[in-house]
């Protein structure tokens, strides 16, 4: 898409009207408030990843709020991920606050209020993420909304470093329309990542469980495609108990048999949005990773994404 408003295109006094206006066509309703007493100045660009919309924003001050009302009328479910390039921001959803500096990263979601607030220019690049996408996992991310994450260094310095490379791309044209499919999927892969290393250390008594547990979920990746898999073959496997092996993933979001499904679902749903798989039926795609009836793929994705998978595939390809 490119350039969406750039305030310098009207008379002084007209471009803080613009900015409101345009800030909740393209983003969610919003009430923004002017915060310095000068001619406004700002300007977006949005690019279309797939299924994401990747922002670059320079703007003056602003006080932003989405408010509960607001929400009501109507809400795109996106879990926005930002990554601070100039400036300050202060970010404040729940009981949760932060300040963020040049180089970290922070997070809100769109179906809570938020409020963003900033006392001068800043930049600031922003992924925004349908929350669907990034189940299994959105529940962990939306506990971490307006908390910041270090973006220079472990997996936010190359969270941050592939953000900026794609924004290169993107601006130069030079990313074509099959591609950046495949980079949304590897763009969502890393804000999975991004929140799961920010996540407290394990304690030293934890850790011989944390390693196993590390294992079955390699060995349950390495062999989603195998209609075999289950709880039982896993704890075979390992040489441990079924009622162990459910002890282990007790603490977890999800059971052992609800990870199995909802990989199975996020690697057939990836499938379904690449365009270079389009002549494969959507059945073809489900037994691929492991499912043996067309109908109960088609009941688990619609109760996992509210949508039937032909009505997805429809959407996000047209």
């Amino acid at each position: 898409m490119g350039l969406v408003v750039d305030t310098a295109a009207v008379p002084p006094e007209e471009r803080f009207a613009l900015w409101t206006e345009v800030s909740s066509q393209v983003f969610q309703r919003l009430v923004v408030h002017q915060t310095l007493d000068r001619p406004f100045s700002a300007r977006l660009m949005r690019y279309r990843l797939g299924p994401l919309s990747v922002d670059h924003m320079i703007s003056d001050a602003t006080t932003v709020e989405r408010r509960a009302a607001m929400i009501r009328g109507g809400d795109p479910e996106w879990i926005e991920v930002m990554l601070q390039m100039r400036g300050q921001c202060a970010v404040s959803q729940a009981d949760r606050a932060s300040v963020v500096a040049p180089g970290q990263f922070c997070s809100w979601d769109s179906s809570r209020p938020y409020t963003i607030q900033t006392k001068g220019p800043y930049e600031v690049l922003m992924v925004h993420c349908p929350a669907l996408l990034l189940r299994p996992h959105v529940d962990r991310l939306r506990r971490r909304t307006a908390q910041c994450v270090d973006g220079g260094a472990g997996v936010g310095a190359l969270v941050s470093q592939y953000l900026v490379g794609l924004l290169r791309g993107l601006d130069d044209d030079a990313i074509g329309e099959t591609s950046r499919s495949h980079l949304a999927e590897g763009l969502l892969d890393l804000v999975r990542a991004l929140y799961f290393s920010a996540e407290p250390a394990a304690t030293p008594q934890a850790r011989g469980s944390d390693v196993l547990r590390a294992q079955i979920r390699a060995y349950i990746d390495a062999h989603l495609a195998d209609p075999g898999l289950c709880p039982d073959a896993i704890a075979r496997a390992h040489f441990i108990s079924r009622s162990y092996l459910d002890r282990l993933f007790e603490a977890e979001d999800s059971s052992v048999q609800e990870t199995i499904r909802a990989k199975r679902l996020d690697r057939s749903r990836r499938d379904l949005i690449d365009r270079t798989l389009m002549s494969e039926s959507v059945f073809e795609i489900a037994s691929r990773w492991g499912f043996r009836s067309a109908s109960h793929f088609s009941r688990s994705f619609r109760a996992a994404y509210g949508q039937s998978p032909s009505d997805f595939r429809r959407s996000v390809l047209g």
